[in-house]
């Protein structure tokens, strides 16, 4: 009993002792009680505006110089606090005295910065609301005259703005040693009930403003003359340098169906609107923005967050599902593609962004507020916070509905009572009670911890930041001053968290940069490095959503006692350079010791040239509604093309080019001629074919008459099942370059296609052809059947498979032949959706369907490539294959697979797709309740509320006894991976996470440096996902150099000289006038040309 007791007391002490990361204070030590007290009223409420609860920012500065870091809080519809720190935090309140305002404004954003140039920072406050009192809505400026008293001169310097701004940052746009100002003005708030509802918002009377700084204590509008007149919807800025030039770039998180603003700083006092060609995406419901190198690749990324819950109730019973014809409207009209996502976009270094919130898995945090990114625990990766939680669930679909029908009683009543349509609604709606329909759940902020190569982990609850709330806008400062980062959070209702950090095992960094004559720090660039890893922070203003954090720069070091070297680049490209810096430490910086330092690199030999006008030649699809067979298609299946094919077709020694169409457009054949020219040839056979779709295409000597012939492979889901327009084509080439169209050479196939492959496997001489099924189409995803066929005699039949090894092979995607038992004789691999890795064996030319290893049989993905080459140098052909990737919506693993069931669930002679992912150990429906009752309209009478269908599983939903009855495929890896040969099993080795950003659609297997190791080049992307799926675009093509043991290192564009980043299909080498080079097939887009220059 004692041993007993003594180990009850251990346990009892050790779970009682445990310290987490962050430790929430109580505010009655703190003296910190600010609370931002939210009540509806009759006069302004979630009703009448839609950012009712949207809360407020918190700024975070050194106020009095005295080295420590005071707050500064915004409040809704309480007055702003300012906080002074004397230390072991400890605060007191100095507003009473302070000169700040309490008029009954609506403040939101807080920017803190020295505007005059003084060395005391100011502040300046955004007010919004109030759409019918300017004066309310006007912004403050406080002049800091030291002592905690602030001057209000908003009006003086020409800022008094009464534009609803949400909130502004400083920044010095023209580099002339003064801070200029941006504003994030609103139109007027749509709430549901607003009289604005409906009204044009996009009116230039909104638009966001840049005021610059005269330099004489005042501020004039500079914001058409710098190109920067736009309207949106902005909840947060960041101003950050964002393709290092020198000039302070804008990146503006806009609301709603306005896009994203990325300006692009000219340097010439205007700005370049490039939102569309610097990011293939963005979010919806953008919220907070922060710019910082979160990878430490010495570039600065960007993240956003939006509004998409992770569990799935929330997720379901909060938003009622996009809308495709309004989604298509928003791209047409230059909203660009918008997703209800976080993104978090990795800067390429070349203008463009990667975005790979899905991949680190920070895409789903709720409806989110601020994001902070910084090293909290010291570590030297550069962590997450976000902020979420609202009042209200006010996108609850069902209690939205609840309210409008009980606004719609009360008005209805009202009118039958007093016989009189006249009335204002907010003097006869019991406003309590039609809240009271709205739920309200606070919701746990989340906090991702960076393990390095974009792994990221929730870790909020272990850190000690998991407490429920309405949580806001949120800054980081090192508030005690013992090197690591706390937190201070801005909550609705409740009072305002201050965390300390109580990490303390890693070593730290801090800078305080000096600028001369007081000149702005903001757009200066600090860089450490210590052996062969970098890290690279940015001094910017404001960071996450309304909010200021301390302009400290301030590095994690790990276990490193110094930094080797420390490069400060100034805003006027001075640099100061210094060397083995002590850690643990603040560190000082003053610009007067800065150098002009020649900052010029020898270029990088690169592997490519791209020659943009070497090829013509555009693909364009023609359209088609795969949704309209199909409501819950995972993506499109009418977009595969285009078909690619290089061979000499003309015995000149030069090589041509086969680039097959969409349907509705001719194919064409390019024939090079000494120049280099590719020349369009003016034969018309492929004229008559127009309707088919090409998938695949080669070249190979059907005839053995030693020229190339042309087999090209239809294919698409436009057509019904069976239609003619599946039929393959064989093209015979009279060794001129004209081809004649052979109907007869071939048997009668109607299946739409997706790959062929030339192999002898029967050895008698001639060549043989491996024919994959993409589909049936209308059918997805019913497996269909590939077909072998044997040249016999100078045609094409179809192979007699006894075996059934090909029938209902699968969604095929790709082959190889590769001899993988070294018996000398080639086999056939086999990849496709929701296949394993299929190997169909050669015996002598008998073909037979066989198991591999276990691993290979039971690794199921969304296989879209597969080559075969010897990678690790030891005789043996391995394979290499791309999956769709990890950074996509749709997430598998052998525990928690991805799912199809495929059934005539409703009994309407038509059959039904149903999607379905794991949730916290449940499997749930993948699509929400709206999209799943268009595909079975029986669910609005069974389920009928959101609510319901959220909650339920998809046993629940769909029957158990259905489900069993249904087809079910599943996919339980979407890695891509290399496969190494051990004596015909296979040892698998994951590409790089450079390689996992997106589907792999082709790869060549070539050595490009020529070291005698084999190296691929890759190329993907799937832009067809449904809407509610954000588009698999990360990819920009990547060259991987073999380390000559199966594994690979990664080369991006600036290595490279590769960039291919549309919806890329297909890969083919060509010799251009002797130069070795790479065409790429785009769907929908320019095909590319890449001269190999090393």
């Amino acid at each position: 009993m004692k041993v007993f007791l003594v180990i009850f007391l251990l346990l009892f002490n050790y779970s009682f002792s445990q310290e987490t990361v962050f430790e929430l204070l109580n505010s009655k030590e703190t003296g910190v009680e600010f609370n931002n007290v939210i009540e509806d009223k009759k006069e302004h409420n979630i009703l009448l505006y839609a950012n009712y609860y949207g809360g407020a920012g918190v700024g975070i500065a050194d106020f009095d110089n005295d080295g420590f870091q005071d707050i500064y809080f915004g409040g809704n519809l309480v007055g702003d606090k300012i906080y002074r720190n004397t230390g072991d935090f400890m605060f007191i309140d100095k507003t009473d005295d302070s000169g700040i305002l309490d008029n009954g404004s609506w403040s939101s954003g807080i920017t803190i910065a020295d505007v005059n140039n003084d060395g005391l920072v100011d502040i300046y406050v955004s007010k919004e609301l109030y759409d019918d009192n300017p004066e309310l809505r006007k912004n403050k400026l406080y002049i800091n005259k030291g002592n905690f008293v602030f001057e209000e001169s908003s009006k003086t310097w020409g800022v008094d703005v009464s534009a609803r701004t949400r909130h502004a940052v400083f920044f010095d746009y023209n580099n002339d040693g003064y801070l200029d100002l941006y504003l994030l003005n609103q139109p007027p708030n749509p709430g549901s009930y607003s009289k604005f509802f409906g009204a044009d918002l996009t009116l230039l009377e909104y638009s966001l403003q840049l005021f610059k700084n005269t330099g004489n204590n005042s501020f004039i509008d500079v914001t058409t003359e710098a190109g920067l007149n736009r309207t949106g919807f902005p909840n947060s800025v960041v101003a950050s340098d964002l393709n290092q030039d020198g000039f302070i770039d804008l990146y503006v998180a806009n609301d709603f169906d306005a896009p994203d603003f990325l300006y692009y700083n000219n340097g010439d006092g205007t700005f370049s609107y490039e939102t569309e060609s610097s990011l293939k995406h963005t979010s919806f419901y953008s919220m907070g923005v922060d710019s910082a190198d979160i990878n430490n690749d010495g570039e600065l990324d960007i993240m956003v967050v939006d509004m998409t819950a992770e569990d799935n109730f929330r997720l379901k019973s909060n938003m009622s599902g996009m809308n495709p014809s309004a989604f298509w409207k928003v791209v047409e009209n230059g909203g660009h593609f918008q997703y209800m996502f976080n993104t978090l976009q990795i800067n390429n270094g070349d203008k463009t962004f990667s975005d790979v919130a899905q991949y680190t898995k920070t895409s789903s945090t709720d409806w989110s507020w601020a994001n902070l990114i910084a090293d909290f625990d010291n570590d030297g990766l550069k962590d997450i916070y976000v902020t979420n939680g609202l009042l209200r669930d006010i996108r609850n679909t069902d209690a939205d509905k609840k309210v409008g029908e009980f606004v719609l009683k009360i008005a209805d009543d009202y009118v039958k009572k007093n016989k009189s349509f006249e009335y204002n609604l907010w003097d006869i709606l019991p406003l309590d009670k039609a809240l009271e329909l709205v739920p309200s759940v606070k919701i746990k902020n989340y906090f991702y911890k960076n393990y390095g190569n974009l792994d990221f982990k929730n870790e909020a609850k272990s850190w000690g930041l998991d407490q429920p709330s309405f949580s806001n806008g949120a800054s980081y400062a090192d508030l005690d001053n013992d090197g690591d980062l706390d937190l201070v959070v801005n909550n609705v209702n409740e009072t305002a968290f201050i965390y300390r950090n109580n990490s303390k095992k890693n070593n730290y960094l801090r800078l305080e940069l000096i600028n001369e004559d007081n000149k702005p720090v903001f757009g200066s660039k600090v860089s450490i490095y210590n052996g062969n890893k970098i890290q690279l922070f940015e001094s910017s203003n404001v960071r996450g959503i309304y909010s200021t954090s301390e302009n400290i720069i301030h590095f994690g070091l790990s276990d490193y006692k110094k930094v080797d070297s420390l490069i400060v680049t100034w805003p006027n490209s001075r640099q100061t350079k210094l060397f083995d810096v002590k850690a643990n430490q603040l560190l000082k910086v003053n610009s007067n010791n800065s150098k002009n330092y020649n900052s010029k690199s020898n270029p990088k030999e690169l592997f490519f040239e791209e020659i943009p006008t070497k090829i013509n030649y555009t693909h364009i699809e023609n359209y088609f509604d795969d949704y309209e067979k199909q409501v819950l298609l995972p993506h499109k299946l009418s977009q595969l093309g285009p078909a690619l094919a290089v061979a000499d077709v003309n015995g000149d020694n030069l090589d041509d080019v086969y680039i097959g169409s969409a349907s509705g457009k001719v194919s064409k054949l390019l024939i090079q001629n000494n120049q280099g020219e590719l020349l369009e040839s003016k034969s018309k056979t492929w004229d008559p074919h127009k309707v088919l779709e090409d998938i695949d295409a080669v070249f190979l000597d059907f005839d053995n008459d030693g020229d190339n012939d042309l087999y090209v492979v239809s294919g698409g889901n436009e057509f019904s099942p069976n239609s003619s327009t599946y039929l393959d084509r064989l093209y015979i080439n009279d060794g001129k370059g004209n081809f004649e169209f052979k109907r007869n050479l071939l048997p009668d196939v109607y299946e739409s296609g997706s790959v062929v492959r030339p192999y002898d496997f029967d050895n008698d001489g001639d060549l043989d052809l491996f024919i994959g099924s993409r589909m049936i189409p209308w059918n997805y995803p019913e497996p269909a059947t590939s077909y072998l066929l044997v040249n016999n005699n100078g045609s094409y039949v179809k192979y007699n498979d006894i075996n059934n090894s090909l029938t209902e092979l699968g969604l095929v995607t790709d082959a190889v032949w590769s001899d993988y038992d070294n018996d000398g004789d080639k086999d056939l691999f086999v990849v496709g959706e929701w296949m394993p890795l299929t190997l169909i064996k050669n015996h002598n030319g008998v073909l037979k369907k066989e198991k591999l290893n276990d691993s290979c049989d039971e690794r199921r993905g969304w296989w879209y490539s597969i080559e075969s080459a010897d990678f690790n140098n030891d005789g043996k052909e391995d394979l290499v294959l791309g999956n769709l990737g990890k950074n996509y919506k749709y997430q598998a693993n052998p525990e928690e697979p991805f799912e199809v069931f495929y059934d005539d669930f409703d009994d309407n002679g038509s059959k039904d797709i149903v999607l379905a992912y794991y949730n916290y150990g449940i499997q749930f429906p993948l699509r929400g309740f709206s999209c799943s009752s268009q595909q079975i309209p029986e669910l609005k009478s069974k389920i009928q509320k959101y609510d319901l269908f959220a909650s339920l599983d998809v046993k629940d939903v769909y029957g158990e006894v259905n489900l069993d009855n249904a087809l079910r495929l599943h996919a339980n890896s979407f890695k891509s991976v290399v496969l190494i040969n051990k004596n015909s099993t296979y040892e698998s080795v994951d590409l790089p996470y450079q390689a996992q950003l997106s589907s792999i659609n082709d790869i060549i297997v070539e050595d490009y440096n020529n070291d005698g190791n084999i190296d691929l080049l890759v190329a993907g992307n799937l832009f067809t996902s449904e809407v509610e799926t954000p588009r698999n675009d990360a990819s920009n093509g990547l060259m991987l150099i073999g380390n000559g043991d199966g594994t690979f290192k990664p080369k991006a564009r600036k290595e490279s000289g590769f960039f291919a980043p549309s919806d890329a299909k297909k890969l083919n080498l060509i010799k251009i006038k002797n130069e070795q080079g790479v065409i790429v097939g785009n769907n929908n887009d320019l095909i590319q040309y890449f001269k190999r220059i090393k």
